[in-house]
């Protein structure tokens, strides 16, 4: 994630450690030679990761504590994918490992995120969401390069550990799963618009961890969950209930002006990946709203089946 709560400064003097170099290669080793760095200014701080100056023209995100070590090396192995395929990611310069806890090194893309700019200037907000629905869709456009993972995998992995769900709402999020047709479109899987660094060349999208080979329709229902009133809190900081409506509303207008979409495929989507989204690292309060959403969308469902089944119009 970008930003946690906002961009935050932190000197090098109030935060340094050893920095072990794994000289270009993409996976952490043991065998690695110590040296010793600083890190530069804190440029922002996520649910799992800080990302901080290193260099002149790079950036280094490194990992919490808790989080598993080969999230670093899936990172960084989906952004070069994306970035070989001529989409806009950044660059990456390196893995390597401060005091144990794992870091990816990128290109550093100058410029706000696109979500900075939605705050300082709302009336930019239109022209922003169309320029998010354009690159979403530029990436779904992409076929999945070879070595990326299955999102019907990664889903079904995640309702399996969605602890909040009982066993029939885990068997319907299956169900819904699998009557999805097994499409091979790369999809990012975390669009947002603070996942958008304005470059002073191109917008880049960073964050490519979820990357995933699957449904268009998918990414669509996933960025409008995570651009609604009661999941923004967090990557969509400083903002008004009104301001999250008009970007998510914005955002939603713009992807049905840049291509076509199928109401009734996204539907279908939307309560598999409400349930996927139970099982990540997210505040009590979204867990919360997020299952509210899923039990009322699964009751308007069976409602549905119900009313079809005996030959009448659902109420």
């Amino acid at each position: 994630m970008r930003c946690g709560s906002g961009p935050h400064s932190l000197s090098a003097a109030e935060w340094s450690g050893e920095i072990t170099c794994s000289a270009g290669k993409r996976q952490l080793r043991e065998d690695e030679v110590m040296v010793t760095h600083h890190l530069d200014s804190l440029v922002a701080r996520g649910n799992t990761s800080d990302v901080y100056r290193w260099g002149k023209n790079e950036v280094i995100k490194v990992l919490r504590p808790n989080i598993p070590k080969e999230w670093a090396t899936r990172e960084a192995e989906t952004t070069e994918l994306a970035h070989a395929a001529g989409l806009p990611a950044p660059a990456v310069l390196d893995v390597t490992t401060i005091d144990g806890r794992p870091g990816i090194i990128f290109e550093r893309i100058p410029g706000p995120s696109m979500w900075e700019q939605m705050i300082a200037d709302p009336q930019e907000i239109p022209r922003l969401s169309s320029l998010l629905a354009e690159l979403q869709a530029e990436v779904n456009a992409t076929p999945a390069p070879s070595g990326i993972p299955s999102l019907i995998d990664a889903l079904r992995s995640n309702i399996d550990a969605a602890q909040p769900l009982s066993s029939f709402e885990r068997a319907m999020g299956h169900e819904a799963l699998e009557r999805q047709p097994h499409e091979a479109a790369l999809c990012h899987f975390d669009v947002h618009p603070n996942n958008v660094l304005m470059g002073p060349t191109q917008p880049m999208i960073i964050d490519w961890f979820d990357a995933a080979s699957g449904s268009p329709a998918a990414d669509i229902v996933r960025s409008s969950i995570l651009m609604r009133q009661d999941a923004a809190e967090g990557h969509l900081p400083c903002s008004s209930p009104s301001l999250i409506d008009f970007v998510h509303d914005q955002y939603i207008a713009s992807v049905v002006r840049v291509r076509e979409v199928d109401d009734d495929l996204l539907l279908s989507w939307e309560g598999t990946v409400l349930s996927a989204r139970l099982a990540e690292p997210i505040v009590d309060s979204i867990r919360q709203t997020t299952y509210e959403t899923l039990h009322a969308l699964n009751a308007s469902q069976i409602t549905r089946l119900g009313s079809s089944l005996r030959g009448v119009a659902p109420e």
